[in-house]
């Protein structure tokens, strides 16, 4: 089998799908798949790759990553590939077009230190696509080998656009794939643009352990007008269905980042009453510690693609500012 056929080729990930054109990394279980079918919105965005990631050993000089793309929440498409933990080079399309539709997105893997060496090379996919993989091509004469080395930790994180990490023109700087590098972990990043807290999203029988949980929601239920009541009845639900499914694991219960709009009174009040009243419901669970988003990415244009969603300069400042938590959570 080629090496870009094998599952363990990919990383951050639940598991890997074959199809007549090739394979399709899946984020979620059968079962959250097929609750997301009710919002035809929540369903491409579940289906899209972020944090999904190919690693190899490969001496290579470049790589073509083609993709059929079956679906996108944003008209962008990019890739990111990392040599030996540093950043080697981009690609994108800052326009898909019609859908579905296939892109090559060629990556540079210069320099090359030493002719024929192996190097551990990672290409981060789409964020924001709903990809498979149909072709991985590499320079004249080159080899690729599943790597061998695996991650110390394991880290899932649940949320909204912000944590699926839409608007950071590169898949590799979202902060949920930023804070897993620092903690050397394996991600589950099953952020869905748009979500709110949703206790049946989450299923209970998800197979992955993690060593850390973060959950970031609470922009959406307010943006929609929804009650104090509703969220605070939604949040408690959705924290119960974790602490069920994972017991003692730490928690970081992460409030909502700054808005454009955020002094704006609806339904359930400014969202500093929603931040205060996420607070609140976190703080009956023993294993959660709230994070204060509102200190995570100073409110300043530059760091907001849109008012809502930080740049890449933006996640930067969040995972910087939510990794000492991490580290307090779980004591690295």
């Amino acid at each position: 089998m080629v090496f870009w056929k094998k599952a363990e080729s990919y990383r951050h990930l639940l598991h890997l799908e074959e199809t007549d054109l090739g394979v399709r990394p899946v984020r979620f279980t059968d079962k959250q798949l097929s609750y997301f079918r009710s919002n035809d919105s929540y369903l491409l965005r579940a289906r899209c790759a972020a944090g999904v990631s190919l690693v190899v050993e490969t001496d290579a000089t470049w790589l073509e990553l083609e993709l059929h793309v079956e679906g996108a929440a944003r008209q962008y498409l990019q890739a990111t590939a990392i040599i030996r933990n540093r950043w080697a080079d981009s690609a994108s399309f800052e326009r898909i077009g019609t859908l579905p539709h296939t892109s090559v997105l060629k990556l540079s893997l210069e320099p090359v230190t030493k002719a024929g060496e192996l190097r551990r090379v990672e290409v981060h996919l789409p964020q924001a696509a709903w990809v498979t993989v149909t072709d991985v091509r590499l320079s004249p004469g080159a080899i690729a080998v599943p790597a061998q080395d695996r991650p110390l930790r394991r880290l899932l994180c649940l949320g909204d656009s912000i944590t699926q990490g839409l608007e950071s023109r590169h898949p590799s700087g979202t902060y949920p794939v930023r804070l897993a590098r620092l903690m050397n972990a394996e991600l589950l990043n099953q952020g869905v643009g748009g979500h709110v807290f949703d206790p049946d999203s989450f299923d209970t029988a998800l197979p992955f352990e993690p060593d850390l949980i973060t959950v970031a929601y609470g922009v959406n239920d307010w943006m929609s007008n929804m009650l104090a009541s509703e969220i605070e009845v939604r949040a408690k639900g959705y924290l119960e269905r974790i602490s069920a499914r994972y017991a003692g694991v730490p928690l970081l219960v992460i409030t909502p980042i700054w808005h454009h709009a955020e002094m704006t009174s609806k339904a359930a009040g400014t969202l500093a009453d929603v931040r205060a009243l996420i607070a609140r419901v976190a703080s009956g669970f023993g294993q959660a510690r709230v994070v204060d988003g509102a200190l995570l990415v100073p409110g300043l244009p530059h760091l907001f693609a849109d008012g809502v969603h930080p740049t890449e300069e933006g996640f930067g400042h969040y995972t910087s500012e939510l990794y000492p938590h991490a580290v307090g959570a779980i004591g690295l």
